[in-house]
């Protein structure tokens, strides 16, 4: 009995994880090629500690974050960085969502951090996503209630 739990719980995880990544497979076409924000995450990361920076110390933690495409961001650098969508803009979100909801899905559903989820239920910082980039956050969001293990 025991044993046949644990194959379905596997099978049960190995489906969210192929939906998933159906999911992913799409982010490319969906959310293209934004410009790079002012506020990059090292940026976001400093404004939550020092609330005011000058633009040196914008440039300064900038340079920190080299990526001038947001398929160039490392997981690392957004399991790291959490509280980004608490402290960017607009331009900023449309810059990072794609990196962290890619990140987000290729860990699901064996280890996801909330922040990305928590974002997109909100919609914190969303005015310049086109509604296709919209539909796309609700059917991520879809997935991550549907498969809520």
């Amino acid at each position: 009995l025991r044993k046949r739990y644990v194959v379905e719980m596997y099978e049960l995880l190995a489906a969210a994880h192929d939906e998933a990544m159906e999911l992913s497979a799409r982010l490319l076409e969906v959310f293209g090629d934004p410009p790079r924000p002012r506020i990059t995450l090292h940026v976001a990361r400093w404004y939550d500690d020092e609330w005011i920076l000058s633009e040196n110390r914008i440039a300064e933690l900038a340079a920190l974050d080299p990526e001038e495409h947001w398929t160039e961001v490392p997981a690392e650098a957004t399991n790291k960085i959490q509280e980004y969508f608490c402290f960017t803009d607009a331009e900023g979100c449309r810059f990072y969502l794609p990196a962290f909801i890619r990140h987000f899905l290729a860990e699901f559903p064996f280890c996801c951090y909330d922040a990305v989820c928590y974002a997109c239920q909100n919609r914190l910082h969303f005015e310049l996503l086109t509604p296709e980039q919209l539909q796309f956050t609700e059917e991520f969001l879809a997935l991550y209630r549907t498969w809520d293990v």
